[in-house]
C-alpha cells in the first residue's frame, strides 16, 4: 500500500498580526521529486522583498523543489503574476523562525495544457543565507535569581478549637477563603511582566510600541503603506468582489513622537496611499470613499473590475477631484471663455467694419448724385462775362 505524498498548505498574511488566509495546497510534481520531508504541514508567507538574497541561486544554502497546486481553487496563478509584475519574492519563516521558505518572482512558464508548476526553495538555517537581514531569534535567557526578598504573606491562623480535618462545611469555607487570600497577596507581590521591545498591537491600529517607544511620522507612513500593499495583494487573489478599508486618523497619530509628527500624518496622505496601493496592484479597480459624518474616520471601498455598482460609478464621475485636476479644469475653462470672448469681439469688429464699408459706399453714391444735379448759383452778369470771354478767345 503506497503512502500519501507529502503536501504543504500555504497561507498568506494580509497584514502583520492579521489572520492568515488560505492560498494553496502544494504537492510534488507528478513523476518528479516530492516535497522535502522536513517541511511542516503549513507555512505562512508573512512578507515580501526585492532584495537579491531571496532570488539569487545558491545551492550551498537553498534546497529547491517544484510543486503544483492540488486544492482546485486556482489562487496560485494570480499570486505568481503579482510577484512577477512587481519583481517581488514572498517568504515565510517556520521552525521557530530558524528556517525560511521563499517563492521567487522568477518562475518557469508552464507549457500550454500543462498544470502550473511553482518553484520554491528552503533554507533550513536562516543565519546561513548571505545578505538576509533577518536572523533567528536568540535563545530565551534563563530567569535571573531574585535579588530582593519578597515579603512573606501573612496567613491568618484558624480559630482556636477549630478542627483542621473534618471541620464540616463552615470549616472548609474558612480554609478556602484563607487560601484565596494568600494567593491574591502572592500575586500582588509578583512583578508585572514586561512586553518585549518592538512588539506592537496591530489589531487596533496603534502606531506606538507596547512598551511606550515613540515613533516618527516616516515610520508610521511606511508601516501604513506596507499594510495597504499587503491588503491589496491578498484582495487580488481573494474571491471577494469588494474590500472595505477603514482609516482611523486618531489611531495612526496615537503616541507619535511630537506634535510636528502628528501634523504630518493627515487624512489626505492616508487616503492617497490607499489609492496608490490600489493603482499599483490593479489599475482597473475602482476605489470609492464612502460618505462619513466624521473627519478623522473614513472607509474606502475597493471594487474589482466590473463589480462597482452604477451609483458608485456615477458618483465618481462627478465626485471629488484632486486640487491639481480642479485647477487644470478651471484654467481650461478660463481659456475657453477667453477664446469665446475673443471670437465674439472679432465678430463685432467684422460687423463694424462691414457697416463702415457699406456706409462709405452709400456716402460716395450720394456725393455723385449731388454733383450731377447741383444748381448753378452764378449771377446773370457772371454768366454773360464768361460767355464774352469765350467768344473773344475763340
Amino acid at each position: 500500500m503506497s503512502s500519501k505524498p507529502k503536501q504543504l498548505q500555504l497561507f498568506l498574511a494580509p497584514a502583520p498580526g492579521a489572520k492568515p488566509e488560505f492560498l494553496a495546497t502544494l504537492e510534488g510534481v507528478a513523476g518528479g521529486s516530492s516535497l522535502p520531508s522536513d517541511l511542516p504541514d503549513q507555512v505562512i508567507l508573512e512578507n515580501y522583498t526585492r532584495d537579491p538574497w531571496a532570488w539569487k541561486p545558491n545551492p550551498s544554502v537553498w534546497q529547491a523543489f517544484s510543486a503544483t497546486s492540488v486544492d482546485g481553487r486556482n489562487k496560485l496563478p494570480g499570486f505568481l503574476k503579482y510577484l512577477k509584475d512587481r519583481s517581488k519574492s514572498a517568504f515565510g519563516r517556520f521552525a521557530s523562525k530558524e528556517s525560511i521558505l521563499v517563492i521567487s518572482y522568477i518562475q518557469k512558464s508552464a507549457p500550454v495544457g500543462q498544470p502550473l508548476v511553482v518553484e520554491a526553495k528552503v533554507a533550513w538555517d536562516l543565519s546561513s543565507v548571505p545578505g538576509c537581514p533577518m536572523k533567528p531569534p536568540p535563545p530565551k535567557p534563563l530567569p535571573a535569581a531574585a535579588t530582593t526578598t519578597k515579603p512573606k504573606p501573612t496567613i491568618t491562623p484558624l480559630p482556636k478549637g477549630g478542627k483542621r480535618k473534618g471541620g464540616g462545611l463552615l470549616g472548609k469555607l474558612v480554609a478556602s477563603q484563607q487560601r484565596t487570600n494568600v494567593h491574591v497577596q502572592i500575586a500582588n507581590n509578583k512583578p508585572k511582566a514586561t512586553t518585549p521591545e518592538g512588539s506592537r498591537d496591530v489589531g487596533n491600529g496603534d502606531t506606538a510600541t507596547s512598551n511606550g517607544t515613540k515613533k516618527t511620522a516616516q515610520q508610521v507612513m511606511a508601516e501604513f503603506r506596507q499594510s495597504m500593499e499587503e491588503k491589496m495583494l491578498d484582495f487580488d487573489i481573494a474571491s471577494e468582489p469588494v474590500l472595505k478599508v477603514d482609516i482611523n486618523l486618531a489611531a495612526q497619530q496615537r503616541d507619535l513622537a511630537s506634535n510636528e509628527d502628528k501634523a504630518k500624518i493627515t487624512m489626505e496622505i492616508l487616503k492617497y496611499m490607499v489609492y496608490e496601493s490600489v493603482e499599483e496592484v490593479n489599475e482597473n479597480w475602482v476605489a470609492y470613499k464612502e460618505p462619513s459624518e466624521f473627519m478623522d474616520e473614513v472607509t474606502i471601498a475597493v471594487y474589482k473590475e466590473g463589480e462597482a455598482p452604477p451609483e458608485v460609478l456615477e458618483e465618481l464621475n462627478r465626485g471629488e477631484l484632486p486640487d491639481e485636476i480642479r485647477g487644470q479644469q478651471r484654467q481650461l475653462q478660463a481659456e475657453q471663455q477667453k477664446q469665446a470672448e475673443m471670437r465674439e469681439k472679432s465678430k463685432e469688429m467684422e460687423l463694424q467694419r462691414k457697416a463702415l464699408a457699406e456706409r462709405a459706399v452709400d456716402e460716395d453714391a450720394d456725393t455723385e448724385v449731388l454733383n450731377q444735379n447741383k444748381r448753378d448759383r452764378r449771377t446773370i452778369e457772371e454768366i454773360q462775362q464768361e460767355a464774352a470771354k469765350r467768344a473773344r478767345s475763340s
